[in-house]
């Protein structure tokens, strides 16, 4: 895959806890020109894993129909987990199989498709799309969360991201709001994602059903599938029509996580003072009670001033930041 064009198109990938979304991207316009997507699965070992990242970025590049003189430069991944992005290891990730630590994902997109490969944590790559084509657009300094099967979290600073000495900065979905709290997928307790990611409100949701609450979602579901990846019977679409119907136990729980998500991002407002503070993810998009309450409880609870200076906005680029982003990093990885 090598051309004269080779910087003008790169493959991002964003594996998520639920699906991966595979992209071709051209990166002198951010726009999408074809995707794969594929669900994951939490008990994958690594053989599966990279097998669905195959299967998904073939897809994308069928579906693009670029000409051969229009060739893939760099392959970009975003994974939601832990990764040592100077090597391009996965080194671990709470949501997806313990079989896929240390996994030398870049080694094995390069050794397949014969072009550089990097590989990102999936809210990191996501702010590099905000910050190229969306919502961080011309904001040199700001935060980039988001809400799904779990919360991650990415700093910018200067337009460029801030890893921190592990890679890992800006992981505000396991900053401590409960002391002792709740068991998070990480191993920890009492972290923002036990209590404001899409598993947390569907765990709830869950438990109060068993409990007799009554709720709409009774005759959405027909059978409720507990043992799906992040509580996929809860998707966030089903939780927008329970939240429209102004269902009683889904708005309570939706305010609840949104009031927990509020108390993390005022955290980060006081520790970082950002210009800007992005939220997306599923449940973002399809949610808004749960960004509005969010937002204001983040600007009640910030010192006031570092509160007044900040912006809370949604992402601009929806569920492309992180394909996109990922074309990016591919795209720096190839030198381009």
């Amino acid at each position: 895959m090598a051309g004269k064009d080779r910087g003008r198109y790169a493959l991002g990938v964003d594996f998520g806890g639920t699906k991966v979304l595979a992209a071709v991207v051209d990166l002198h316009s951010g726009k999408v020109l074809g995707t794969g997507k594929k669900k994951t699965k939490p008990d994958d070992g690594p053989d599966e894993l990279m097998e669905r990242i195959y299967g998904t970025a073939d897809q994308a590049i069928a579906a693009a129909a670029l000409e051969k003189k229009e060739v893939i430069g760099g392959i970009g991944v975003g994974i939601a987990g832990q990764v040592d992005a100077e090597r391009g290891v996965l080194r671990g990730a709470p949501n997806l199989s313990q079989a896929t630590v240390d996994l030398p994902m870049a080694a094995l997109l390069t050794e397949r498709y014969g072009v550089p490969a990097a590989l990102r944590n999936d809210v990191q790559i996501a702010a590099m799309g905000e910050a190229a084509f969306g919502a961080g657009k011309g904001a040199p300094d700001f935060v980039c969360v988001f809400v799904g099967t779990g919360v991650g979290g990415a700093l910018v600073r200067n337009g460029e991201l801030v890893p921190g000495a592990a890679g890992t900065a800006g992981e505000i979905g396991h900053l401590t709001i409960a002391a002792d709290g709740r068991l998070c997928g990480c191993g920890g307790r009492g972290h923002l994602e036990a209590y404001a990611s899409r598993t947390a409100i569907t765990k709830a949701l869950l438990g109060e059903l068993r409990r007799g609450r009554t709720s709409v979602l009774s005759d959405m579901l027909a059978e409720i599938k507990e043992n799906e990846p992040g509580g996929a019977a809860l998707r966030s679409g089903i939780l927008a029509k329970a939240v429209a119907a102004g269902d009683e136990l889904v708005v309570e729980t939706i305010t609840d996580a949104a009031r927990y998500l509020g108390l993390g991002l005022s955290s980060a407002i006081n520790l970082i003072s950002p210009t800007r503070i992005i939220l997306g993810g599923g449940v973002i998009e399809a949610v808004d009670l749960l960004f509005d309450f969010a937002a204001a409880r983040a600007k009640r609870e910030s010192l006031p001033v570092p509160g007044a200076a900040v912006a809370i906005v949604r992402a601009g680029l929806g569920d492309n930041s992180g394909v996109v982003g990922a074309a990016i990093l591919g795209a720096r990885a190839a030198g381009a």
